[in-house]
């Protein structure tokens, strides 16, 4: 289905950053910068295990992740993989371990009471609104907002986005933060946030977030990523294609387009859409000029920030959209039937903009009327009637 993509409908998406699995959806409010490794951290109270036949080489399963595995051939390997012990009798799979708790968790319930008040969730979420209002006015500027995106609140990691993308990303984030619109973050915006991100987690509405509820929540949210992931094969087995496969497929293509490998597309680099301006591989085309105006104006429609760069951030937003707007039936997958539906579209629209685009056409000129005789204009007397000589009255002959 790439071959129906045509190149001046390029749409390209950013960086997506897979949600960790022990993460509960969505955190609205920017998390807390990373403990000092130099304190010592919150850990999660290990449960004691089971007793197994032999040693094992790995740590016990806790609250906090599952058991590391044994080495092959020790007697835990044995039983992990459910393979017959010396004695010849089939040893029992070992039992999943819980589900994994979000490490905020255990940072609030420091006293292991397995419950968390939602005072205390404010109170922890708050601590980046309180570090990054540098003047401590109680509201944050974008210029205080911006450093989430700086180390130590987020740091650069391989395959991961750059600083420039992560400040677009805050950027965008800010704006709907700022809910009145009066270019600030005040601290009530900020804790609106946080309060709707505790009621997700607060099934019961008894104000606090107990280790069950929290569990479940997790548990749902794992489930429904495998099924989406599992949905997402089926459908591509089908040669239908979800959005993240979408986007990947369109990020190749502006890669394609950075000549300087930094990350973005500038407008020069766009620019190489609109083919040959002269030569053989010209011929047969648009004039040129046309075909510029066209790569600029998809361009600027693409870069929202107005920078003269199609940032990743950029790229995928653009991407999303088209995507939606490709997907007629709304089942988040697009079919070759959309695909070929979207490029007709496009091409009914770029035909549109094209005649729009060419110089108006003079009026024909009326053609002179041909020559004719001389006298042949004048009116020429009527036949007189039969029987009557010409120029005499009736009844004079």
């Amino acid at each position: 289905m790439k071959r129906l993509i045509s190149p001046l409908v390029l749409a390209a998406a950013a960086l997506a950053l897979p949600a960790a699995a022990q993460t509960p959806p969505t955190q609205g409010w920017p998390a807390n910068r990373p403990p000092d490794q130099s304190s010592p951290q919150a850990k999660p109270p290990q449960q004691p295990s089971a007793p197994t036949a032999g040693p094992t080489t790995g740590p016990t399963t806790g609250q906090n992740g599952p058991r590391a595995p044994a080495a092959p051939g020790t007697p835990g390997a044995q039983a992990a993989a459910g393979t017959p012990t010396a004695n010849g009798a089939p040893a029992a799979t070992a039992p999943p371990g819980p589900v994994p708790l979000p490490q905020w968790f255990y940072e609030i319930d420091t006293k292991h009471t397995g419950e968390v008040s939602r005072a205390d969730f404010l109170k922890f979420r708050m601590r980046s609104f309180e570090e990054l209002d540098a003047n401590k006015d109680g509201k944050l500027s974008l210029d205080e907002f911006l450093k989430v995106a700086e180390p130590p609140f987020s740091n650069d990691v391989p395959g991961g986005p750059s600083l420039e993308d992560r400040r677009n990303r805050a950027r965008a984030e800010f704006q709907n933060l700022d809910t009145n619109r009066d270019g600030f973050v005040e601290r009530a915006e900020a804790e609106a946030l946080v309060h709707a991100e505790f009621n997700q987690y607060d099934t019961d509405r008894d104000n606090k977030v107990t280790e069950p509820e929290l569990r479940l929540i997790v548990q749902r949210s794992i489930a429904r990523e495998a099924a989406e992931r599992q949905q997402a094969e089926a459908q591509r087995r089908q040669g239908k294609i979800g959005i993240n496969d979408f986007i990947d497929m369109q990020l190749r293509e502006a890669d394609k387009l950075d000549k300087n490998g930094d990350g973005k597309v500038s407008q020069q680099e766009y620019l190489l859409l609109a083919g040959p301006a002269d030569g053989e591989q010209a011929k047969n085309l648009l004039p040129f000029d046309i075909r510029k105006q066209l790569v600029l104006r998809k361009f600027q429609e693409i870069d929202t920030n107005k920078d003269g760069q199609l940032d990743r951030v950029e790229l995928t937003s653009y991407a999303v959209r088209q995507f939606i707007d490709m997907d007629g039936n709304k089942d988040r997958f697009l079919t070759e039937e959309e695909f070929k539906k979207a490029q007709e579209a496009e091409t009914k629209k770029m035909r549109a903009l094209i005649q729009t685009m060419q110089p108006a056409q003079p009026p024909p000129q009326p053609r002179p009327a041909p020559a004719q005789p001389k006298g042949a204009g004048q009116p020429q007397p009527a036949p007189a009637p039969a029987g009557l000589a010409p120029g005499l009255p009736q009844g004079t002959r």
